[in-house]
């Protein structure tokens, strides 16, 4: 399965931002919740840097991503308690894929949602994948509007989360990243059930 995002896998972490990132990501996750003993989804895990750092505390790991060359990257890390899937998110893999078997404690989404065309529909599977207490949390970066071509604006995380039947929804902004295109804020979405 090729895509887009196949060739930027090998040079992924080359980028200072990318690591910043993945470590805001696992340090806002670990103020907001315990990651002992959770099996995790790890929602468009590209190269595997947030399920790198949450491996050691997690039970099990789940990492997805549409990107072959991603996991391949992925791969290279060899993280026991973490399984490699290459595919998207649909109802159709989570009825037929082993990995989808179990319910998931927690998923996760490190600057996926804001690429993903068909959100509301790929939240609504988010949802069903969740045990009976689970979270959902995602980070993408913060847009002012819908039409930016990637990120997310705080109204629509809200909307996605609250549409897909979460009951406590709250969406913030998480930190600024220092980038080429200068300091982006971070948005962080996180559904309850």
């Amino acid at each position: 399965m090729s895509n887009e995002w196949d060739e930027y896998a090998a040079t992924w972490e080359n980028n200072d931002a990318t690591a910043v990132f993945a470590q805001s990501c696992y340090d806002a996750l670990s103020e907001m919740t315990s990651l002992k003993g959770k099996s995790v989804l790890d929602f468009g895990c590209g190269t595997g840097l947030l399920s790198q750092l949450m491996s050691p505390t997690t039970k099990d790991i789940v990492a997805l991503d549409g990107s072959e060359a991603m996991i391949e990257e992925l791969d290279k890390k060899g993280l026991d308690n973490v399984e490699p899937v290459v595919d998207l998110l649909t109802r159709g893999l989570v009825a037929q894929h082993p990995a989808f078997r179990n319910q998931f404690d927690l998923v996760v989404a490190s600057s996926v949602c804001g690429f993903v065309d068909n959100l509301q529909d790929t939240v609504n599977v988010i949802y069903t994948l969740l045990d009976e207490f689970g979270m959902f949390v995602h980070w993408d970066w913060a847009v002012e509007s819908d039409d930016a071509g990637f990120g997310i604006t705080e109204k629509r995380a809200k909307e996605v989360l609250l549409n897909a039947g979460f009951e406590k929804v709250d969406v913030s902004i998480a930190f600024e990243i220092e980038s080429s295109k200068g300091t982006q804020k971070v948005l962080m979405g996180v559904g309850r059930k």
